[in-house]
């Protein structure tokens, strides 16, 4: 099953649940304030399904604080923070952050795992992000879009110093390896696409992303992989290239061109 059929399960499942809790409300129960707490969910929902652990963050923030804004004629007639009122609030905001966070988590590693269960052949078995094969029909895609209707994306390719996984035993390079990817799949959103190369190299693919967009991600990931124990200790440096569909639509055309002639069968 694709990723995408399953988000749609998701929501429609959300969506039902939901309508069947406010249908079961009790009268004193259904106050506008709590029908709303409840379509708030499918907010929360909604960023963790499509956005991952980021969106599902955001989601839980963001409609937090709009419950809590609901809330304030219920607080002021009270006089402030009753244990009731604060039992209340409590629960609302734990249960935005188990959907958002928690649900944004899973669902990010449940992305790779269906690509997985789709084909073998998708995944690289030593991070467990995208392969080069699955990688070239993505920018396939993607350059195809920008060909017909100028949608827009940028790649950021991630080369690591040869050092780093050089000299580990095979155990040892793949754990090492895998952490390295799960902080990358960790730093974007559900939409990007992260990937690692034959030769090594990391790409990440940013659907609707403009070139500042890129250099932003770039700069956060450089800047957050520097303190990384294994990098720092690293005799060479990890360099960071941001590619553009504005200006380096052609550097885009030439790499995935480059790449699909260096897959086989399924590696």
């Amino acid at each position: 099953m694709k990723y995408s059929r399953f988000e749609t399960l998701i929501m429609t499942g959300g969506a039902l649940t939901v309508l069947a809790n406010i249908m079961l409300m009790r009268p004193t129960q259904a106050t506008v304030e709590e029908v709303v707490a409840q379509m708030l969910l499918l907010v929360v929902l909604g960023g963790a399904v499509h956005w991952g652990r980021k969106g599902g963050i955001i989601a839980t923030i963001a409609v937090s604080g709009v419950y809590l804004v609901l809330r304030i004629p219920l607080i002021l007639q009270t006089d402030g923070f009753s244990a009731d009122i604060a039992q209340l609030l409590a629960v609302r905001v734990l249960t935005y952050g188990i959907i958002g966070i928690l649900g944004g988590e899973l669902c990010g590693r449940l992305k790779y795992l269906f690509a997985r269960l789709e084909d073998s052949c998708n995944v690289d078995a030593e991070s467990g992000l995208y392969n080069q094969r699955f990688l070239v029909r993505v920018l396939d895609s993607w350059i195809g879009q920008h060909q017909r209707y100028g949608v827009t994306f940028s790649l950021i390719l991630l080369d690591p110093p040869a050092d780093l996984f050089g000299d580990l035993k095979p155990a040892h390079r793949k754990t090492r390896v895998r952490a390295l990817a799960d902080m990358l799949r960790n730093d974007i959103r559900l939409v990007d696409e992260a990937g690692r190369l034959q030769d090594g190299r990391f790409v990440l693919v940013l659907p609707h992303t403009p070139a500042e967009g890129a250099a932003v991600v770039g700069d956060r990931l450089r800047d957050r992989l520097s303190t990384w124990q294994p990098l720092a200790g690293a005799a060479g440096t990890l360099t960071v290239t941001c590619l553009s569909t504005a200006v380096d639509i052609e550097a885009l055309c030439t790499l995935k061109n480059m790449l699909s002639e260096g897959i086989g069968v399924c590696d």
